[in-house]
């Protein structure tokens, strides 16, 4: 059965992700020990890697819940396989703002760290020697890094689940 074989590629991609993500949600924990950072950063860090973990927490049980789904969906009804099809999605937009919280999370202790350990890149701003003072320098590097996180998120998730999404819609709309 096509439409099976679909849903069990899905099944199996989601048992990836959710084993690669468990892994790096547990390699992040020895972070600060790995990288020897004062008690001071290590407390901000995991002050932040809490927020993180209440959200992939959250996620996660989503994720569960939808893979769960995965196994009732009777393959011969038309119908399950369109709301399957529309659930899929929704999950994936969900998928998508787990990566953008995360991201931004991340991005948040990085520019702590920055602070922590007097890394600025403001100095290496003026020398670029832009048309623009320093400060439109800073929003102009801040601007284009967030569009690198945004289009890198967006099709990541999306080139992740685009065959099943494409081979899905053709069965539906055959």
């Amino acid at each position: 059965m096509e439409t099976l074989s679909i849903i069990q590629s899905i099944k199996s991609k989601m048992k990836m992700e959710f084993s690669a993500q468990v892994l790096a949600m547990f390699l992040l924990a020895f972070l600060p020990t790995y990288f020897g950072f004062t008690k001071e950063l290590a407390l901000i860090y995991y002050f932040f890697y809490s927020i993180l973990f209440i959200f992939t927490s959250y996620y996660f049980s989503r994720f569960y819940f939808f893979y769960k789904i995965c196994n009732t969906i009777n393959v011969q009804n038309i119908q399950d396989v369109r709301s399957f099809y529309h659930e899929l999605r929704l999950e994936l937009a969900n998928y998508k703002s787990f990566h953008y919280i995360t991201t931004f999370i991340a991005s948040g202790f990085g520019i702590l760290y920055c602070y922590f350990n007097k890394v600025s890149i403001i100095p290496a701003l003026n020398k670029m020697e832009l048309l623009f003072p320093g400060q439109v320098n800073l929003f102009i590097v801040c601007l284009v890094f967030v569009l690198i996180l945004f289009i890198l998120t967006e099709s990541a998730v999306s080139w992740s689940y685009r065959k099943q999404l494409k081979d899905l819609k053709s069965y539906i709309t055959a």
